[in-house]
């Protein structure tokens, strides 16, 4: 199915410190260089009642996972996304795994949590039927021709896909509003914050426990979080789950994500780190320390422990 190309925004460019504070100090090791990348705006919030239609998935150079431009057939005026008189206010998303282009996308502002069991359905036929003739719309317009809308009218979207939001990756909705035992990212900590945790490619929470006012969830690390049912997560798995597996093909590559070789410590000078100078390979008769010289082996515990 062919899409129509949507104009967004230009693209800001993005400082780059190269590990440096604002005395010229390196206070991150390792960083400098890369390739020249520009900043995509990403809405994290996604708190206004919406329905929209992914255009294209897209490659972001500032994060891990990819991103997905959304074209919003309802719900978001011209103050909410980039607008054209012409075409529908666009904007970014955080992708999900397995979202697919053409699919339909929902922000959902339900934020009282539902008395019909595990099944959180829409509110009404009503909304089925609105979001299926939007849908319809969207396509017939992308298209520009009466074949594509006839395609569309003739292959109707399932009911469950509406019906029931929680079965529809991409979608956006409160805590509230999801069932148990779903798998959601890019989670808020406070109500209308915008998604703070679970960002990272092929990362994903469990919606472990639900009550009036609070929701336990269990992140990508094991620990269980108490959070407010207001905030908002996004159905899914971050995209791009491969991510951890790509292999460096040749030492630029390193260079172009922004990474500085690492230099020994026992290559320095003793004015750069505790493990330098001496004649030959020495550390001076000490074990193994950080340039700030605290220890770094022998079991020495350097996180402090989470309070519960």
């Amino acid at each position: 199915m062919k899409v129509a190309k949507t104009l967004v925004k230009a693209l800001t460019g993005k400082t780059v410190t190269a590990g440096r504070n604002s005395s010229g100090r390196i206070t991150s090791f390792h960083r400098g260089g890369g390739h020249k990348r520009s900043l995509r705006e990403i809405d994290f919030k996604r708190d206004t009642s919406s329905v929209g239609i992914v255009e294209r998935i897209e490659y972001d150079p500032n994060r891990s996972s990819k991103i997905a431009l959304v074209r919003w057939i309802e719900g978001v005026g011209q103050k909410d996304a980039s607008y054209k008189a012409d075409r529908a206010p666009v904007n970014y998303i955080l992708a999900s795994h397995q979202m697919e282009v053409g699919s339909m996308v929902v922000n959902s502002d339900c934020s009282k949590p539902s008395t019909t069991g595990s099944l959180r359905p829409a509110q009404n036929a009503d909304s089925f039927l609105r979001f299926q003739e939007l849908f319809r719309q969207a396509h017939a317009d992308a298209e520009g021709t009466d074949q594509a809308e006839a395609a569309v009218t003739a292959a109707p979207l399932p009911p469950a896909d509406l019906l029931d939001l929680n079965s529809k990756v991409g979608n956006c909705m409160p805590l509230a509003d999801i069932r148990m035992g779903t798998w959601v990212h890019s989670i808020e900590c406070r109500p209308g914050q915008g998604a703070q945790l679970v960002r990272a490619a092929g990362t994903y929470a469990k919606v472990v426990k639900e009550s009036a006012s609070q929701c336990l969830v269990r992140l990508p690390s094991g620990a269980e979080k108490l959070i407010d049912s207001r905030c908002r997560a996004t159905i899914g798995i971050v995209s791009n789950p491969s991510h951890g597996a790509q292999e460096l093909r040749k030492a630029g590559h390193s260079r172009w994500l922004g990474w500085r070789p690492v230099v020994r410590g026992v290559a320095m000078n003793p004015v750069d780190h505790p493990h330098g100078g001496g004649e030959g390979r020495t550390k001076g008769g000490r074990p193994s320390v950080s340039p700030w010289g605290k220890p770094t082996k022998a079991g020495y515990k350097t996180a402090r422990k989470q309070k519960a």
